[in-house]
C-alpha cells in the first residue's frame, strides 16, 4: 500500500517526535513534509518522510472501530 500523501493542516504524530504536529508544507518530489507542533512551540521540523507520519484522523477511526467491536462482544 502506498503511503498517504499528507496535506497542509493534517494533524499527525511522527516517529522520533513527541506530541501532535501539524503539516505546514509538503514536498512531493522528496516525499517529505515540514511539521510544527500544534502549540506553535519550537522550530519547524523539516523533511520528515511520509512513512514516518501517523495521522490523527486514522487513529480516531481505529478507536471507533475498537469501541464498536468491544460493544458487540459485550452483549
Amino acid at each position: 500500500m502506498a503511503p498517504r500523501v499528507p496535506r497542509k493542516h493534517d494533524r499527525v504524530t511522527a516517529l522520533g517526535h513527541n506530541g501532535v504536529l501539524v503539516v505546514v508544507d509538503v514536498d512531493k518530489k522528496s516525499k517529505s513534509a515540514d511539521l510544527q507542533f500544534v502549540t506553535g512551540d519550537g522550530p519547524v521540523v523539516e523533511g520528515v518522510p511520509w512513512t514516518d507520519l501517523r495521522y490523527m484522523d486514522e487513529e480516531d477511526v481505529n478507536q471507533a472501530d475498537a469501541r464498536s467491536v468491544r460493544g458487540n462482544t459485550e452483549k
